[in-house]
């Protein structure tokens, strides 16, 4: 990964997902529903300046909504509460929706990630865009398999298959 001013070049991945546009928009909008693919508590005032906060497995990460374009696009300042290297609202995550034939096409992009964070975030975006993709599609992902406190068997049908 390439480095400009201490920061990675941006994460970005594209997926398409098998639900309407507006379900995905919902997923990243309200908090039951965020909880549903990622974390355990969510406090979302999606409005430009309303909170976006939402503890990921312990890790209560902090930013606010800088824009949102229903059901359109999304973005947020990202960071951890207690993280000198990732404070809160320190990075950006967009969140594109574009409608397709069979259902949305999500573009995810986190900026201005410092370089001990690129390879941790890109592996948990992974992991949370497949139970995005569950979750948005009406399928109950199951506890997720990183929180501490889950009880989910490794040996089960995996959270991601839908």
């Amino acid at each position: 990964m390439s480095e400009r001013s201490g920061l990675t070049e941006p994460f970005i991945t594209e997926v398409d997902l098998p639900a309407p546009v507006e379900e995905v928009f919902r997923h990243l909008t309200d908090p039951a529903a965020m909880v549903r693919w990622m974390g355990q508590y969510a406090n979302l005032q999606p409005v430009p300046g309303g909170a976006f906060e939402i503890d990921i497995n312990g890790v209560p990460v902090r930013g606010h909504y800088l824009e949102v374009d229903p059901p359109r696009r999304v973005l947020v300042s990202w960071g951890v509460t207690g993280n000198p290297d990732l404070p809160p609202g320190a990075t950006q995550v967009e969140f594109t929706l574009t409608p397709t034939a069979a259902g949305t096409r999500l573009r995810l992009v986190h900026r201005d990630l410092p370089p001990q964070q690129a390879s941790i975030h890109a592996t948990g975006w992974q992991h949370f865009v497949d139970r995005l993709t569950c979750a948005a599609c009406g399928v109950d992902p199951g506890p997720d398999p990183w929180d501490p406190a889950s009880t989910w068997d490794q040996a089960s049908t995996s959270p991601g298959e839908v």
